[in-house]
């Protein structure tokens, strides 16, 4: 009994003396929209949190993050529920979601935090439901008809209300710094998602896959001027690399943030959404002086993107007509960033292959942006 006591209170005085040397930090994870409310130009869904840092190692990071999510969102997914083949454009099923996320992330740096390794648990709960703009668009279950089948879209299963959660296993090397007016260096990271059924079969929607992610981004600032006290002007080069295979029973929240058309700018979100894809995205940065705050300013991203989709169709043994998607589109993004949180501002595309799915036949496609993915 008084060596348990005795272990008890060591590990009481550890504790408080770990918690003694906590920092805290506010992060501001992501933001989403839906395209009906406001024209999109509205924030409907937020993810935010704490990050508490107990610096058990001197010089690196030893940080716990919380992170909160909610909101509604819209989805609209191209793919036949019965066939699995994708819609051809301009046809496409349009649904509501109701959305509340909890990630638990850990974050521990080594060698002054030029590596970082993270491991985390990222669960999410939906309601899906028929989209509220009910004069445009019919009930989810018209939509997937009456022999729908659950394996194209696990999540939409029954009453469509999916609880699951990931593992999420990330090294990243960072050697980057950004100012919002530069940007030199290397910034890196390989990541493994797990979301296996015992995890995802809470409700009557469900998932069972994984994902592997290779994503590197490379900047070097080529001209910036500057006086005494005003950064003024600065031109900045920015090529981005993303590879990504995901398989298994996928359902749609984890098709969007891999699907080809979601990394290529121009095209849908969940639109292209095979196995594998690989992208190049190349900007030309212009940024101008400081609104009032050095972390307000405006932007300019000229940009060019390439990417390739292959394998099958997400749910199912279909693959491209070609045997691959290629895509490949050109633009400018017109934006003013506030604090590293938003980008906001307009963005023209030009598409030189396939197909923005929700406006067929436009090679030059407009929307609102609120982020510079990197």
């Amino acid at each position: 009994m008084k060596k348990l006591l005795t272990i008890l209170l060591i590990f009481i005085v550890a504790l408080s003396g770990i918690y003694a040397e906590t920092s805290y930090r506010f992060i501001f994870a992501d933001m989403d929209q839906h395209s009906e409310i406001l024209i999109g130009f509205c924030p409907t869904y937020l993810l935010l949190g704490v990050g508490m840092d107990f610096h058990l190692v001197e010089n690196n990071t030893s940080e716990l993050q919380i992170l909160l999510g909610g909101g509604y969102n819209q989805r609209r997914v191209f793919q036949d529920p019965n066939t699995g083949n994708p819609y051809e454009p301009g046809k496409y099923i349009t649904y509501d979601a109701i959305q509340g996320d909890l990630f638990l992330r850990y974050d521990q740096g080594f060698l002054d935090d030029l590596l970082i390794f993270r491991v985390g648990l990222e669960t999410q709960y939906e309601m899906n439901r028929d989209s509220f703009v009910s004069s445009k668009n019919d009930p989810l279950r018209d939509q997937l008809g009456p022999d729908f089948d659950p394996v194209r879209y696990p999540d939409l299963n029954g009453n469509a209300q999916f609880l699951g959660s990931a593992l999420t296993l990330r090294l990243t090397y960072d050697d980057m710094e950004d100012t919002l007016f530069t940007n030199d260096g290397i910034l890196a990271y390989v990541e493994a998602k797990l979301a296996p059924y015992f995890l995802n079969s809470w409700l009557d929607g469900t998932a069972n896959y994984y994902s592997l992610t290779a994503n590197a981004v490379f900047a070097k600032t080529l001209y910036n001027y500057s006086t005494e006290n005003t950064d003024w002007f600065s031109i900045v080069l920015i090529d981005r690399v993303n590879v990504n295979w995901t398989d298994g029973s996928v359902p749609v929240n984890a098709q969007g943030p891999v699907s080809l058309g979601r990394k290529m700018r121009g095209y849908n979100t969940y639109s292209y959404n095979t196995q594998f894809s690989a992208v190049n995205n190349f900007d030309i940065r212009f940024a101008g002086p400081g609104i009032f705050h050095d972390s307000i300013r405006p932007r300019i991203n000229l940009f060019f993107d390439m990417g390739l989709g292959a394998g099958n169709y997400f749910n199912t043994d279909i693959k491209p007509e070609n045997g691959v998607n290629f895509l490949c589109s050109t633009g400018a993004q017109i934006t003013v960033s506030f604090f590293d949180f938003i980008d906001l501002g307009y963005e023209v595309a030009y598409i030189f292959t396939g197909d923005k799915m929700t406006d067929p036949g436009h090679r030059l496609v407009t929307t609102f942006t609120f982020f510079l993915d990197f």
